[in-house]
């Protein structure tokens, strides 16, 4: 007996220990993803990019392929290779040629290529590379974006070291330009035009189907917050006459023609602009140019992807709580449909093409794979199996929790239990929250490896964790993501920790074990709450905003802040410091690794230089990890796991000891 009690115990840890192998952040990184997919528009077959993580001694970036297969899942084969990016391929009219961005000969160019077999030509050289791009209808030409490069005498200050600026003079900008595929010059180059000469920055555009007009977006320069206040126009590629068809205080963007190109969608937000306020669909009759607003979606935040073959219903994808949903919305106004109403999955990165969409579908317990449906029916069909040697691995059950915060006001979110939890066993829990502040906790695969907080990892080691979606998420309409104006640190902070109480009260976890982790608005939340309570042993915070003030002058979203706090600080010195995190730093007892990117503009890295000297000359246990060259969020593959990495080890060493 003494015996096999011996072997069962030597087999139940020898089982934990091979479950801890499945999920940690180097397995995790080598997940694919797809990053882009369309269908023809026959419907018959269909292009995607598959991205993978790249990591040598000199390497460490996503690299992405183009694979093409047939509609029914079969047939897959894969069109480019090698160790350079090939992203966002696009189906030509006549579904027989296929053009994508590729960075083989240095910065990303527009190369196309025949789906019948054969070598891919470039047929842009754009110094400053390629962002998006789209067929005109005839088949003849693209129009693509491109980034303005410096010039010979910025090359020539630079190198002679004379390259002083005055900042936001002279801003590089998108500008709209066209390739004709067919078409050469003399010099043996494709030929191109340059479509918008007016000094703004292009940030999306669609074709008429008469391939002679394009509508687009535009803001005054490439900055974010001149990029969420943008206005339209219409140029005529044949004279360049640029008619301008919204140009207001509202933020008016993602044109979209109709089949027909008789009508216009865009998305407009109210008159001035507000970030967390309701946008909505306008339609514009070209001919007279009537206008008239859609019918809202529940959230009031949605994007056009496009519209039925018909003309008769235009599509927005928008959130749906923790899920996301497709609406159809009648083009007369009058109508709107949840036409994925049955999916119980989230649905991403759908894509439409003359009423054949493509989307990836995916749960907490299970890895994305892209899917195919027509709008005259919601019936997805699985087309990849991309990730199908992860089938067998365990992922942790999470479910969908709710509470009554504070105030009364009902909370939800997603509670991840450790793997092979024990109903009864205390484990400790980690409070992730999210950026934003409008941001929101979906139903995504807890095994993703985009963030830098491995959920799946985390969960192997025994953690649970509580993502909760407080007020000023979006997902729950409008009324309730603007709930936390002036109240940062507020609602917003009881909210979270009712959620804490109520899955202690469900006998999971107690006090004494407790973590606190969150990046960006989740970062601010985050050093609000050392310094509003210690109850939590430890806290990950990445990328905060500790200062509201200092955030303001010094991030590239500067009309943000005086949204949410009436104006800016010098209206209110006094409610922007009340509600900034560094005032309170004297609170703080809990240990406190910071992370944060070096090139972040968004949350500039003085944020959390402030916390961390404050907690260092105070004696707090505080850890600042600074990552080079990266921006508000991670994106070298080596800089993800790296984070990853120290978050595991930050909350094994404070939680489980």
């Amino acid at each position: 007996m003494k015996k096999l009690l011996i072997l069962l115990c030597s087999f139940y840890f020898t089982s934990i220990v091979i479950a801890q192998n499945n999920w940690s952040p180097d397995q995790l990184l080598k997940i694919k993803n797809i990053s882009s997919a369309q269908v023809s528009s026959d419907g018959k077959r269909v292009v995607y990019a598959l991205r993978e993580a790249v990591m040598t001694d000199d390497r460490s970036e996503y690299v992405n392929q183009i694979w093409i297969c047939n509609a029914d899942g079969t047939g897959h084969l894969q069109l480019t290779k090698g160790d350079k990016n090939n992203a966002n391929p696009k189906w030509s009219p006549d579904n027989q040629q296929i053009a994508f961005t590729s960075s083989r000969d240095g910065k990303s160019n527009l190369y196309v290529m025949s789906v019948a077999g054969g070598e891919a030509e470039k047929i842009t050289d754009a110094k400053g590379g390629v962002g998006d791009f789209d067929w005109a209808d005839d088949g003849q030409k693209i129009a693509f974006l491109a980034m303005d490069v410096a010039t010979d005498k910025e090359e020539k200050d630079k190198k002679g070291k004379s390259d002083w600026y005055y900042m936001d003079s002279n801003p590089k900008q998108n500008r709209l330009m066209i390739v004709w595929i067919h078409h050469k010059d003399s010099t043996g180059k494709y030929l191109q035009k340059l479509i918008t000469k007016e000094n703004v920055s292009i940030n999306s555009f669609d074709w008429n189907s008469n391939s002679k007009m394009i509508a687009y977006s535009y803001g005054k320069t490439t900055k974010a917050n001149d990029m969420s206040n943008c206005d339209l126009s219409i140029v005529d590629i044949t004279n360049d006459e640029v008619k301008s068809i919204a140009n207001t205080t509202a933020n008016e963007s993602n044109p979209k023609f109709s089949p027909d190109g008789k009508q216009l969608a865009f998305v407009a937000s109210e008159l001035n602009n507000d970030w967390a306020g309701p946008k909505h669909v306008q339609m514009l009759n070209l001919a007279d140019g009537k206008s008239w607003r859609l019918k809202s979606t529940a959230n009031e935040e949605g994007n056009i992807i496009g519209w039925t073959p018909d003309g008769k219903q235009v599509l927005v994808m928008d959130s749906k709580k923790t899920l996301m949903s497709i609406y159809a919305l009648s083009a007369d106004g009058k109508s709107i449909a949840d036409w994925t109403a049955s999916e119980t999955n989230f649905i991403g990165g759908a894509t439409v093409n003359n009423g054949n969409i493509c989307f990836t579908l995916q749960a907490p317990s299970k890895l994305p794979e892209l899917y195919v449906t027509n709008v005259s029916a919601y019936a997805p069909k699985k087309i990849t199996s991309i990730n199908e040697g992860y089938a067998n691995k365990p992922l942790a059950k999470t479910e969908l929790i709710k509470w009554k915060s504070a105030d009364g006001k009902e909370m939800e979110g997603l509670l991840t239990y450790p793997l092979n939890y024990q109903p009864g066993k205390k484990v400790p829990l980690l409070l992730n929250i999210h950026g934003g502040p409008s941001g929101v906790f979906n139903q995504t695969c807890i095994a993703g490896n985009q963030g830098v907080y491995p959920l799946a990892s985390l969960s192997e080691m025994g953690f649970a964790i509580l993502r909760p979606n407080p007020r000023g998420s979006t997902g729950y309409g409008t009324t309730f993501r603007v709930s936390n104006k002036q109240d940062w640190g507020g609602g917003d902070y009881n909210d979270v920790m009712t959620g804490v109480d109520a899955v202690i009260k469900m006998g999971i976890t107690e006090e004494s074990m407790l973590g606190v982790m969150g990046w960006s608005y989740g970062g601010y939340l985050s050093s609000w709450i050392v310094g509003h309570t210690n109850r939590f042993k430890a806290a990950s915070i990445g990328a905060p905003v500790v200062d509201l003030a200092f955030q303001n002058m010094t991030d590239d979203v500067e009309s943000l802040m005086p949204v949410y706090f009436n104006g800016d600080p010098w209206n209110n010195w006094e409610l922007y410091s009340k509600h900034s995190p560094l005032r309170y730093i004297q609170n703080v007892s809990t240990p406190v690794m910071l992370q944060h990117g070096e090139a972040d503009f968004r949350v500039p890295l003085g944020n959390s230089v402030m916390f961390y000297n404050a907690l260092r000359r105070r004696g707090i246990p505080v850890k600042l990890l600074v990552l080079p060259r990266q921006p508000h969020g991670p994106f070298e593959p080596k800089m993800v796991m790296t984070a990853m990495k120290a978050n595991i080890d930050w909350f094994k060493d404070h939680l489980q000891k």
